[in-house]
């Protein structure tokens, strides 16, 4: 057979390591669900900010474990964390050797220090723009994984996984067709299970899956699945990460993944249908994210705030991207005025007497800014962009049993997995960085792992 390896996803982390394996000489093929050049993996979505728990790739690692630790409250898996520190200045310097264009998004901001570049504004949800970095960055990795000999599969659902005599097997439709793959061994990272409605009511909360996909449509958890039906242990399961949206972007296209109105939320007043006040301790847009994703009626929510608010948490730009204020409304999202909450709630369909009592409570609030004078409402939902728990691996990638012992031949990489993301504040240690530097691990623990084992094939023989 060889030293064969399995990618199950075309996204961020398995087109790193495929080609990381692909340099030492492995044979690499990648199964992607998508049909277009660039996968359909969330990664061509993002925003392209590349960090760590908040700080820039190239900080001291020290410090990068520190950000760790205190991002997730002391609940990332320690060797995960280091491996993460240790690795994510040599991984970056990989990453622009490949050719992707990688500048400060604002010199002055620590998370805005490295992002894939160009950093256009537009970001349009379900369609993916060739003008942005991330875009083109995606496209650049399929290119150069087609010069380097790395088969990737079109069009592939992976829907079985089993063990062989000689490793792995994996099973997949491939547009339409049954096809099975085996290899020494197999990487799974498709994602993580955002976009399943049976494993969110299981794992995040019985209304989850009521909450926006943020995201591409493509993770269904199906790895994972598969993972776990071979022995695999998971961890972290139940959070995840996201952003506040309009409700209008169950409708309309340009209202996500931008602008987040994460600010608003967490400043303004938040109220169900009935105009009654839903209180929240949160601090920042994850962490509410992920209290609101557990409400009972997470697409009845709305924030009201004033003209100052308007002015201040409706501009705040914190991630180089579009702003409630006045992208929204420039996108068409719904959004409310009124001079006073009477009116305010007659125009939303609230109860009046529960929206000037929710007012009055959350005026009395010291943490909040008091709200006065003319009236804003906006439909607001937690839109989840991907799970943070899942299978349970090493630092090299190496997936493990519930004991703790490595599954011989099977690894993952990215959001399918756990142990490095969470925490009770959200915990956001980051999306493609984390994915860049496992699957940067995992392409090299991969290779390591084969050589080792023909080695030892061959002396057995």
């Amino acid at each position: 057979m060889g030293r064969r390896l399995v990618v199950v996803g075309g996204g961020l982390a398995g087109l790193v390591a495929a080609l990381r394996a692909a340099e030492t000489g492995a044979s690499v093929t990648v199964l992607e669900r998508g049909a277009t050049e660039g996968g359909d993996g969330s990664a061509r979505l993002s925003g392209g900010l590349l960090h760590v728990a908040w700080r820039p790739m190239d900080d001291d690692p020290e410090v990068l474990l520190q950000a760790i630790t205190s991002e997730t409250d002391g609940e990332a898996d320690p060797a995960l964390a280091r491996a993460l520190a240790d690795t994510s200045l040599e991984a970056l310097e990989w990453f622009r050797l490949q050719g992707v264009d990688i500048r400060p998004k604002a010199a002055d901001v620590p998370y805005m220090k490295q992002a894939i570049y160009p950093h256009t504004p537009i970001g349009i949800g379900s369609r993916h723009v060739e003008e942005r970095g991330p875009d083109q960055a995606m496209r650049l990795l399929y290119q150069i994984a087609g010069e380097r000999g790395v088969a990737i599969v079109p069009s592939a659902v992976v829907n079985e996984l089993r063990r062989s005599d000689k490793g792995w097997t994996v099973g997949a439709n491939v547009a339409g067709t049954r096809r099975d793959f085996p290899a020494q061994a197999v990487l799974i990272a498709d994602g993580g299970f955002q976009n399943n409605a049976e494993l969110l009511t299981r794992y995040v909360g019985s209304s989850a899956e009521r909450a926006f996909l943020r995201a591409s449509t493509a993770s269904t958890g199906t790895g994972i699945r598969l993972a776990l039906e071979n022995g695999a242990g998971a961890v972290g399961l139940g959070r995840v990460y996201g952003h506040m949206v309009s409700s209008g972007a169950f409708e309309n296209d340009l209202l996500w993944p931008y602008p987040p109105v994460d600010k608003l939320c967490l400043k303004g007043l938040l109220v169900d249908r009935r105009g009654r006040r839903v209180a929240t301790p949160a601090d920042n847009g994850v962490q509410l994210v992920n209290e609101l994703v557990r409400h009972e009626d997470p697409r009845g929510l709305s924030v009201i705030f004033d003209d100052t608010l308007w002015n201040t948490a409706g501009t705040d730009d914190p991630y180089g991207t579009p702003v409630p204020n006045p992208d929204l409304v420039d996108r068409g999202g719904p959004h409310l005025q009124a001079e006073n909450a009477d009116d305010l709630a007659a125009a939303g369909g609230m109860d009046a007497a529960e929206l000037r009592s929710a007012i009055a409570a959350h005026n009395q609030s010291p943490a909040k800014p008091k709200i006065a004078g003319r009236l804003h409402s906006l439909r607001v939902v937690p839109g989840i962009t991907f799970t943070m728990g899942g299978i349970a691996t090493d630092e090299s990638a190496r997936v493990l049993d519930p004991s703790g012992a490595p599954l011989r031949g099977l690894y993952a990489a990215g959001s399918c997995t756990g142990g490095i993301q969470g925490g009770p504040r959200g915990g956001y240690v980051g999306g493609l960085a984390v994915a860049l530097v496992f699957g940067f691990r995992a392409g090299a623990s991969i290779s390591a792992d084969l050589d080792r084992d023909t080695v030892v094939a061959k002396e057995e023989s």
